[in-house]
């Protein structure tokens, strides 16, 4: 059974990149040289691009539980080939051509890597502190793909032991248990693992909401508008004014629950947010975010004696490049992963009416 296309997440997904380009183009293209008030707010513009990247996360949790979970309905199974080999088309493909292009611009000292962090890269290990050496500018935006990547190697068994049983109540654990072990990383200082296990609650998060039961979602869809806004404006306000240390308990408490109301609570149903998030262009910039993800990091990096305004005309060339390579590239493996993914379902399911 296909599950359809919810627009507004496609919508969210565009917001979520122009925060991390916005980011990028603001604190590491060189436009800091030009405006002096950028190292000023530096914390807070580091957080608003922290924040585009737990939106996907949130996003990402909620497509393949969502996924998973109409499998599990439709079959009463999940075959686990179908789901990685769906997940390899979908990832793999953009990621390799990207990674080659980096190779053909190095052979022509245009920048500079080399072939181990490429491997490092495409190995899904930039997250990890003992490969961040590995990771360098043109390669370090991988390191977000590599929690999504180490995510699915254990998800789909939390999401089959969920189902034995009470599924919002043992995702529900999953995450505080994961909570608490980032919060006890943090009060011994070891803020890489502290922030290793939290980085996972923002993916369950998704994962917990697509598992909602159809009247909680029905309430959380028909949210007040302005209860909706005021939790806008207290993210905002949160990532604005919380000093350091508060932050950091915020990111843990705060943050997932926010998240969750703001992206998946959406009010569309007011015409004033219903303009904006069934925008069919801003839709479409949604859908080719992930290749906007991997590019704009070509656009972003620093170049002497570049102005900002050409920054901004290299990153129109990198949503123009994504458009077509979402056309003649990423659509076609899709389609190619959902057809092997089928084959495998159908084999599987021949299998055990045979047994």
């Amino acid at each position: 059974m296909a599950v359809k296309r919810i627009e507004h997440i496609d919508v969210w997904r565009f917001f979520a990149v122009m925060l991390v380009i916005m980011e990028h183009f603001l604190l590491f293209s060189g436009v800091g040289e030009y405006w002096s008030q950028v190292e000023t707010y530096s914390l807070q513009i580091e957080r608003f691009g922290e924040l585009g990247v737990l939106i996907f996360f949130s996003i990402s949790g909620f497509v393949i539980c969502t996924a998973l979970n109409s499998e599990k309905n439709s079959s009463g199974r999940i075959c686990l080939k179908a789901f990685y080999t769906r997940r390899f088309f979908r990832i793999i493909p953009p990621l390799w051509l990207y990674l080659m292009f980096l190779l053909m611009l190095n052979a022509f000292n245009l920048v500079t890597v080399n072939g181990v962090q490429v491997l490092t890269s495409a190995a899904f290990l930039c997250n990890l502190s003992f490969f961040e050496s590995n990771c360098p500018w043109y390669v370090g935006q991988t390191w977000s793909l590599a929690y999504e990547e180490q995510f699915y190697l254990f998800y789909p068994v939390v999401f089959l032991w969920a189902w034995r049983g009470g599924k919002i109540l043992r995702i529900f654990i999953v995450m505080i248990t994961l909570i608490s072990i980032s919060s006890l990383f943090s009060y011994y200082g070891q803020n890489f693992w502290a922030a290793y296990f939290l980085y996972f609650v923002f993916l369950l998060m998704g994962c917990f909401t697509a598992l909602l039961p159809t009247n909680w979602m029905f309430r959380l869809r028909t949210l007040p508008f302005l209860f909706w806004l005021a939790t806008v404006f207290l993210l905002i306000s949160l990532i604005c004014f919380a000093n350091g240390s508060r932050d950091d308990v915020f990111l843990r408490l705060s943050y997932p629950i926010l998240i969750l109301i703001i992206v998946f609570g959406t009010p569309i149903q007011f015409s004033v947010v219903k303009r904006v998030f069934e925008n069919r262009c801003l839709s479409y910039l949604g859908r080719i975010s992930y290749s906007v993800y991997l590019w704009q990091q070509l656009a972003t990096a620093y170049y002497p004696n570049t102005m900002w305004w050409q920054t901004l005309i290299y990153l129109s060339l990198v949503f123009g490049f994504a458009a077509l390579s979402f056309q003649y590239f990423e659509l076609p493996c899709q389609r190619l992963g959902t057809k092997f993914s089928n084959q495998l379902k159908y084999k599987k399911i021949t299998n055990m009416k045979a047994v």
